[in-house]
């Protein structure tokens, strides 16, 4: 298996735009330092880290005919190389990093209303991406991570 970190994003704020990052800084317990969940006390294990695979961003554009940018998933880790839903339950390395799978990350009706266009509705949107959005993580360990990091199980 070869998988790795394409690209890492950011929101200052819960509704701010997404901003690619060059490094993140991963707490375990916290998230990830500058990023809108983050916080100094124990976060809940499903607000800590959020993957989504490069290649359902790629399926997503396909099937509706947008063209969404990998950070317009509003998740935080975009993998390459690897099915995010074989990690649930599992804990893994990107980088220096330990990060326990928790759940797959469901599209939710918010992120549908900010992907709906005129020809794409925000009920297809969440359609299209079910099961396939991604990857709720528990960071265990903590550590820089970079895009080209690899992912190993």
């Amino acid at each position: 298996m070869s998988a790795w970190i394409e690209a890492i994003y950011v929101a200052s704020t819960a509704g701010a735009p997404m901003m690619s990052v060059a490094t993140a800084v991963l707490v375990a317990g916290s998230g990830i330092h500058g990023d809108r969940n983050y916080r100094d006390t124990l976060l809940p294990h499903d607000e800590q880290i959020t993957l989504i695979a490069a290649e359902e961003i790629e399926r997503f554009n396909r099937e509706t005919g947008l063209d969404i940018g990998p950070g317009d998933s509003r998740r935080n880790v975009v993998t390459r190389g690897l099915d995010l839903g074989v990690l649930v339950g599992r804990q893994f390395r990107v980088g220096d990093t330990t990060l326990m799978g928790v759940e797959l990350c469901e599209p939710c009706a918010t992120l549908g209303k900010r992907l709906a266009t005129s020809t794409v509705s925000a009920a297809a949107v969440v359609a299209t991406f079910a099961h396939r959005a991604g990857l709720r993580a528990r960071i265990n360990v903590s550590g820089r991570i970079v895009p080209g990091d690899r992912i190993t199980l």
